[in-house]
């Protein structure tokens, strides 16, 4: 009895005993599993990393392109003797001209896969000031940021490879061929402005047999970002503003009123083709008392027709670029000078002003935008564009003549007229015109991320 006992006591010990070996594989594959899980987390997290890492470099790198394209377009504006110009410096646009803008001195012309050494491909400095250097130099205005950019005139076959054609029209062709073109013949220079004799108040992008003197070519812009190993290329088209069109130093939306010793010039001393002294929107016309008044232009007489030009549009268009807010009458004020043309804008209603704005004595060089009706009493001088939506009301005499060089546009209507009293010289000049404009911020028409 003792010897079965002591058996079934085995027998229910035996199983206890092989609990040992199954606590020892659970806990083994227990590790197995955390280390899965451990590796797992490592692998993740660095192929995290990786990619966080490649996602910020490369947005630095989209961000580095956009700035170099942001110096680009600061430089083309201004004039081409400022220091920092990087535009073409030629007096005629030149179509074989390129210009680079480069952050380091490592650069190489093998850098660009599009470089073509039958073009100037200028490193414009700025200390010294030399706009068509060739040596291989930093010429940035910028330090910190890795980037380099090429500046070119838009071609004819540019904008062939863009998709333009007989049936898909992407400027207007008036060079005297609509030939196809190629890389080693790009065409003509295509420029931005009132290009197109069909539609002549309407700016489009166009080619001219000879160099428009009054416009200037859409820019081609490709600018190259680094951070780390990555890298992004912007290209932009930008177009300098051209402001309205100009067909006489004087338009009026309705009649014009000329009651004493007026002056109206079309000829242009600049030597831009001349225009008619004053034109008129049909149906209103010049109205003169006396015979105290002088016309020159081409033709030499007030025109009427049926242009019509939106004034408030391109007032609109430029008030956000103001460097100067005018909110009163003023007397004896200077805006500006001879070497920094300014953009002055006024809300008549705003604050409220019954009488329009009224400028007595002042001089002044650039834009002068209102919104409202302007008083330009005697002493009065400005050299650029004056818009007005409202009647424009001009009385020199007793010795202080109003002297405008430039043009104005008066966008009254039937309710209102210009007047013109007293002593008065407009005179049309593109010059001052062009001055007043070319500190205008480049537009950009075309922007593409290539990758």
């Amino acid at each position: 009895m003792g010897t079965r006992r002591k058996s079934k006591i085995l027998s229910i010990a035996s199983p206890c005993a092989s609990e040992s070996g199954i606590v020892f594989v659970a806990v083994l594959a227990l590790v197995a599993v955390l280390a899965l899980v451990g590796t797992v987390s490592v692998v993740t997290t660095s192929t995290d990393i990786k990619i966080s890492t490649n996602y910020k470099t490369s947005v630095q790198a989209l961000y580095a392109a956009q700035a170099g394209i942001e110096e680009a377009r600061a430089r083309l504006s201004g004039h081409s003797s400022a220091a920092t110009y990087a535009g073409d410096p030629a007096p005629n646009p030149d179509g074989s001209w390129t210009a680079y803008i480069l952050v380091s001195n490592t650069w190489q012309a093998s850098d660009d896969p599009h470089y073509n050494a039958h073009y100037k491909n200028y490193i414009p400095t700025y200390n010294p000031v030399n706009h068509t250097n060739t040596v291989m130099v930093t010429n940035s205005l910028q330090g910190c940021i890795s980037y380099w950019v090429k500046i070119r005139h838009k071609r004819e076959y540019d904008a062939e490879q863009a998709g333009h054609s007989a049936t898909s029209l992407h400027y207007y062709d008036n060079d005297g061929s609509t030939a196809t073109h190629t890389a080693g013949e790009p065409g003509n220079i295509v420029y931005y402005g009132y290009g197109d004799p069909l539609s002549p108040i309407t700016a489009v992008q166009f080619t001219s047999g000879s160099p428009p003197p009054t416009y200037k070519p859409v820019e081609i812009i490709t600018a190259y970002g680094y951070s780390g190993n990555s890298m992004n290329k912007i290209e932009i088209e930008v177009i300098h503003y051209p402001g309205p069109p100009i067909v006489a130093p004087l338009y009026s939306k309705g009649n014009v009123n000329i009651n004493g010793a007026g002056r109206f010039y079309g000829t242009d001393p600049c030597l831009a083709p001349s225009l008619p002294p004053i034109y008129t929107q049909s149906p209103y016309t010049v109205i003169t008392s006396g015979s105290s008044y002088t016309y020159d232009g081409n033709p030499p007489s007030p025109q009427t027709g049926p242009t019509n030009i939106d004034i408030l549009g391109y007032i609109n268009a430029m008030k956000d670029d103001a460097t100067i807010t005018i909110t009163s009458d003023q007397t004896n004020g200077t805006y500006g000078n001879s070497n920094n043309y300014v953009i002055c804008y006024s809300d008549t209603s705003n604050p409220y002003n019954v009488d329009g704005l009224r400028l007595n004595g002042v001089t002044g060089y650039g834009i002068l935008l209102v919104n409202g009706d302007l008083d330009l009493g005697g002493g009065f001088t400005w050299n650029g564009l004056i818009l007005a939506t409202g009647n424009i009301k001009m009385s020199g005499g007793g010795g202080n003549p109003v002297n405008i060089n430039g043009a104005v546009l008066s966008g009254n209507d039937s309710m209102t007229e210009t007047t013109s009293g007293g002593s008065v010289t407009l005179q049309y000049n593109s010059c001052e015109i062009e001055n007043a404009l070319i500190n205008q911020p480049l537009k950009i028409i075309k922007w593409k991320e290539i990758y």
